[in-house]
C-alpha cells in the first residue's frame, strides 16, 4: 500500500511548505477545503495532494461528502472555503486542466438515442480527437464491442457503465476521476476496468475515486492512498 500522504478532516496536512521533491511529482494540491450542504459541514480544512501514478481511494459513511468532494476536484461545484490546484494553477477557469481531467459520475452522461459508438464518436468530436479504430479499440477493451450498433437506451446499466469508461480512453487525460465505478459492473467488468486503470497509472497518471469496498488485494492495491472522510 502506498503510503499516505494526505491526512482525515479537520486536519492540516502541511505546516511549512511543501518539499521540492514532492512538488516535482505533485499533480493535483488540495488545499483547506470546506464543503457544506444545507446547514451541515461535510468536511473542513481538507488538505491533501495527489501525484503522478496514485490511486486516492476516498472512503466515508453515506451522507460523508465524497461525491461532493469529487466534484469539487472536478470543478463542477465550487467549494465553500479552500482552492484546489491543478499543477500550481487553481482548476476554476483553467481550461488545461479540464482537457487533461475526465470524470465519471453517478450517471454516465450517455445520450441515450444515440448508438454506443456514436456516443464514443460525439464524445471523440468534443474532445477534438479522431481515428475510426480507435472507437472499436475503446469498446473491445471494455468488452462491448458488440453493442456498437446498439442504441443506448437498450444497453444494460452495465453496459452503459462500460460504454463511459470507454470514453476515457479516446482522449490523453492524466487524472481520472471516478464516482463509484464498479456499481452495476460484474466480476469480469471489474478487472477490465481495474487492468486498464493500472496501465492508466504506470504510464503516469493519477486516479481519485470512490469505492464502499476496501482495493485491499486487487489490482489497484499498490497504487492507492486511502482518504477517509468519516
Amino acid at each position: 500500500m502506498v503510503l499516505v500522504n494526505c491526512l482525515l478532516c479537520k486536519t492540516n496536512l502541511f505546516d511549512t511548505e511543501l518539499p521540492a521533491k514532492m512538488l516535482e511529482t505533485t499533480t493535483l494540491l488540495v488545499e483547506r477545503l470546506r464543503c457544506v450542504r444545507g446547514e451541515r459541514e461535510l468536511f473542513s480544512d481538507l488538505t491533501f495532494s495527489v501525484n503522478a501514478g496514485m490511486c486516492l481511494h476516498v472512503l466515508g459513511a453515506n451522507g460523508s461528502g465524497k461525491s461532493s468532494l469529487l466534484r469539487i476536484l472536478c470543478g463542477l461545484r465550487r467549494a465553500d472555503e479552500g482552492e484546489v490546484y491543478w499543477q500550481d494553477q487553481p482548476i476554476v477557469g483553467n481550461t488545461e486542466f479540464l482537457a487533461t481531467s475526465g470524470f465519471i459520475g453517478h450517471t454516465d452522461g450517455l445520450k441515450s438515442e444515440l448508438t454506443a459508438i456514436e456516443n464514443l464518436r460525439w464524445y471523440q468530436h468534443l474532445a477534438n480527437q479522431k481515428g475510426e479504430d480507435e472507437l472499436d479499440d475503446c469498446l473491445e477493451k471494455l468488452g462491448i464491442l458488440r453493442c456498437a450498433d446498439l442504441v443506448t437506451g437498450q444497453l444494460s446499466f452495465g453496459q452503459r457503465r462500460r460504454l463511459a469508461f470507454a470514453r476515457l480512453l479516446l482522449a490523453p487525460q492524466k487524472l481520472w476521476i471516478l464516482d463509484e465505478p464498479f456499481t452495476g459492473i460484474d466480476v469480469n467488468g471489474r478487472k477490465t476496468i481495474e487492468s486498464l486503470c493500472v496501465a492508466h497509472l504506470q504510464a503516469g497518471g493519477s486516479i481519485i475515486m470512490t469505492h464502499h469496498q476496501s482495493l485491499e488485494g486487487g489490482a489497484l492495491s499498490a497504487y492507492r492512498t486511502e482518504l477517509n472522510l468519516h
